[in-house]
């Protein structure tokens, strides 16, 4: 990937804002020990290596990315209650994608009402079993600009646990929904909705950045499809809704995964390859394998953008996401600083 990288960036760079130009070059360097590293002995055996800097980056890099999504899915995991969890998938359609790219408030808007509608279908529902009083529900929501064909992509995760909690912590867990209820829940959405998008112009793009993030848009192609039938599916002018994603209680590794899975990055290093004649070939996670030359697929690179976490309510305070070190007394760290005017 890095080859592929560096090939292409010089065609590319002047396309992009300092912000991004900025980022490219702290990858550039990432897991290079020439501008930095950690040396780390085991303390039983002396034996000792060295551990490169990482660029830290939040846009593509796959290690920097990969690393932070098994973060995030590990301090999701401590922190989640012990019930079971369900994502519902909102994506827009081709006409908005845009719109929400140059204006994020317009995605924020619909991660509101998505969550609202959501909580006010398992209030109903509770109140359908019997249950009175105060109810209390949570959500983690992820926000995703990239798709697994590395295309400009927005779009919303949306991981809610199957339960509620009165004032005194005690949990009232709730069936799973029925499809009614996700076409119910995305009508009111989009009724909501309405006026937000009211006063929408056509966009636009202002500079070349947003020029590349406009092509970057996947356009449906003329294919006719097969249809496959699948539950907890709802779509309604272009909108679509999916809510048959769910883990049990029990199924802790099964709660990490998914959340690993919204929070992961734009890029698997695993599904690119390099051809004889210089072009890459990418692998998407369903569909056909599509080849682009070094310059194109910088620019795919470039307009994703990592997903940002959000979490808009959880009996209890969640902690900051930490990353997870050896324990005490295990290994000793001795640090090097980059070699001047290398960084």
């Amino acid at each position: 990937m890095v080859d592929a990288f560096r090939r292409g960036w010089p065609s590319v760079s002047s396309l992009l804002p300092k912000r991004i130009q900025e980022e490219a070059a702290r990858f550039l360097t990432c897991g290079d020990v020439r501008f930095g590293f950690v040396e780390v002995a085991c303390a039983s055996c002396d034996d000792a290596r060295l551990v490169a800097f990482s660029c830290k980056g939040r846009g593509w890099c796959p290690s920097c990315t990969t690393r932070r999504a098994l973060d995030t899915g590990a301090h999701l995991e401590s922190v989640l209650p012990r019930v079971a969890h369900r994502q519902w998938t909102l994506s827009l359609p081709m006409a908005l994608r845009f719109h929400v790219v140059k204006r994020p408030a317009l995605l924020k808007r619909l991660e509101v009402r998505l969550v609202r509608a959501v909580w006010r279908l398992q209030r109903a529902t509770a109140r359908r079993l019997g249950h009175e009083g105060t109810l209390t529900g949570g959500a983690v929501c992820f926000w995703q600009y990239f798709g697994s064909s590395l295309q400009l992509t927005p779009h919303l995760h949306l991981l809610v646990p199957e339960g509620l909690w009165r004032v005194d912590g005690a949990e009232v867990p709730l069936p799973p929904p029925s499809d009614a209820d996700v076409t119910a829940v995305l009508h009111r959405v989009l009724r909501l909705a309405r006026k937000d998008f009211a006063d929408v112009d056509v966009p636009f793009p202002e500079d070349d950045f947003e020029g590349l993030q406009l092509r970057a848009l996947q356009k449906p192609l003329p294919l006719a499809l097969p249809h496959k039938a699948t539950h907890r599916l709802a779509t309604a002018h272009g909108f679509s809704l999916h809510a048959d994603t769910a883990v049990h209680g029990n199924d802790r590794q099964g709660l990490e995964r998914l959340c690993r899975y919204g929070a992961r990055g734009p890029v698997a290093e695993s599904r690119l390859r390099k051809l004889e004649d210089g072009r890459y070939e990418y692998s998407p996670k369903k569909g056909v394998a599509f080849t682009l030359t070094a310059e194109a697929l910088v620019k795919r690179w470039t307009a994703a953008r990592f997903p940002a976490l959000k979490f808009l309510f959880f009996r209890g305070r969640a902690r900051g996401p930490s990353t997870r070190s050896p324990p005490p007394g295990t290994a000793r760290a001795r640090t090097a600083s980059p070699a001047p005017g290398t960084r």
